[in-house]
């Protein structure tokens, strides 16, 4: 019996150029694949983001602190909206796109809300937080909720009590 490799001595494989067009055609493939893995599947992410308020610390008689906790996904706060409903009908959306600072006028009734970004890095992080002064802090439920702007949907709430 004779092996096959001898009767095939003589004889070549693909060529060259056929190999080399196949070999770059691969890579081209896979760094594609790549590409739009590393981007993301292309937009933007349409799911809102989740996390929460930590603490609601008591300042002084005139001003209350709200810390954020972790938020996954991270967040810019440009692309959140703050909502701050309590006593007094002192109640607004604070659009974050607008500055770290707002002032609500209800007739003889103002809050001022301040964001504190600790990282300066214009992202959510824990530790960064609002304080919420109002002349006086009205005594009641006062509940802070962020809002992600582009999805509309609630990524965390806070109530606390004065």
């Amino acid at each position: 019996m004779k092996k096959i490799w001898k009767i095939r001595k003589d004889s070549e494989a693909v060529s060259p150029v056929i190999a080399t067009i196949l070999m770059v055609a691969i890579t081209v493939v896979l760094a594609a694949v790549l590409y739009v893995m590393v981007m993301g599947f292309g937009g933007p992410s349409s799911q809102t983001p989740t996390g929460a308020f930590t603490t609601a610390t008591k300042v002084s008689a005139k001003e209350e602190k709200i810390m954020f906790g972790a938020i996954s996904p991270e967040v810019k706060f440009i692309d959140c909206k703050l909502v701050v409903d309590g006593p007094y009908a002192v109640a607004g959306t604070w659009n974050m796109a607008t500055g770290t600072s707002y002032t609500y006028e209800n007739g003889t009734v103002d809050a001022n809300i301040t964001y504190v970004d600790l990282g300066a890095d214009g992202k959510i992080s824990v530790g960064d937080y609002i304080t919420i002064a109002q002349t006086p802090l009205g005594p009641g439920d006062w509940t802070v909720t962020l809002l992600y702007t582009s999805t509309g949907g609630s990524i965390c709430a806070k109530t606390f009590t004065v």
